[in-house]
């Protein structure tokens, strides 16, 4: 059996139109809207606390988590909200727990004046002031390459799919991490919505993988309450629920199959690049795009109509990156083109 959960992060701006990050919001602006979601009875069983929480909740304040000399966390500094779900065997049952949370979380941000907009990266900086917030003790816990994935972490958003198949030995889970590894820049070009960088328009369509691709692993396998689980964090934020089960959908079918044969040690960097610079445009991520709905397809047998939308847009290399691309160079406004796209 498989089982599979997510997460997505979400950034906001406020009523007055003005994008919202680390370097001018507090934690209290989310906070107070994470304090007023309700917890549910027994997801302590599943989840972990996040940020300073005192139980865990499935919307939570997303950030750098700053560190006292015992290790407790002290300090979240944010950079929206992240909305989680429980391991489900159905993609149906979890999209469904995804937009109860979603519908919640998103009215408690409207009556604190906040609504989200979809970028996968900060579209406007390269770089937030971090460094203020981090004391003498915690430079010396970390070393410089954790705080500088740190400081990366904080300008992108993505949706992230954690994953579980009864059976799997160690082994078999780190095969399918290097066929994960492998097919990614195959894999996600349907998600990319992060065409904007430092206030323009990137000259790709995923500026969020285009600059993490050296240095943010996108597939790892840890052991989780007695299981192994992967954790693929390669697709970027998802707009719809329609989308968020196709790409679902495609995942799984994607674990489940044995016939596809590429696998990869170590994620390769430069396809990671060309594909976030050119999607499905580029010969060998078509290829192979069209092989992995193929695979997944036989995998799912009658569910797999649910990669019509994928095969639609694998044909025309469409994503909603490209569509903001388009908008942008109508209007010239970043935030106009980020705005109102969300529909779970």
């Amino acid at each position: 059996m498989l089982l599979i959960g997510i997460e997505q992060e979400f950034v906001f701006a406020d009523e007055g139109g003005h994008y919202l990050d680390a370097d001018n919001t507090p934690y209290e602006t989310f906070s107070s809207i994470v304090d007023r979601f309700p917890a549910c009875d027994g997801d302590d069983a599943f989840l972990g606390c996040k940020s300073l929480e005192r139980f865990p909740k499935r919307c939570y304040v997303e950030g750098f988590e700053r560190h006292d000399e015992n290790g407790s966390v002290v300090e979240t500094i944010p950079k929206g909200l992240e909305i989680r779900t429980l391991p489900h065997a159905s993609v149906s049952e979890l999209v469904n727990e995804f937009r109860q949370s979603y519908a919640v979380t998103m009215d408690l941000a409207g009556q604190a004046g906040l609504f989200p907009v979809l970028t996968s990266r900060h579209p406007f900086k390269n770089r937030l002031e971090l460094d203020r917030h981090i004391g003498q003790s915690e430079r010396a816990a970390r070393s410089e390459s954790r705080l500088e994935l740190a400081r990366r972490a904080m300008l992108s958003h993505g949706l992230h799919v954690n994953v579980s198949v009864q059976g799997f030995s160690a082994e078999r889970m780190q095969d399918l991490v290097e066929k994960v590894r492998y097919y990614t820049p195959s894999l996600i070009p349907w998600s990319y919505s992060s065409p904007f960088y430092e206030g323009g328009a990137f000259e790709g369509l995923c500026a969020r993988n285009y600059f993490r691709a050296g240095s943010r692993s996108m597939a790892d396998a840890d052991a989780r309450q007695g299981s192994l689980v992967l954790e693929f964090r390669g697709f970027d934020a998802c707009s719809d629920a329609v989308l968020l089960s196709a790409l679902l959908q495609l995942f799984c079918g994607f674990v489940l199959d044995d016939t596809l044969p590429g696998r990869s040690q170590e994620q390769d960097v430069n396809r990671l690049m060309r594909s976030a610079l050119t999607g499905f445009n580029d010969p060998e991520f078509r290829q192979e795009g069209a092989a992995v709905l193929n695979a997944a397809r036989a995998v799912l047998g009658h569910e797999g109509s649910a990669l019509d939308l994928l095969s639609e847009r694998w044909e025309t290399n469409e994503s909603c990156a490209a569509e903001m691309k388009r908008c942008f160079a109508r209007t010239g406004s970043i935030m106009e083109c980020i705005t109102g796209r969300y529909a779970f």
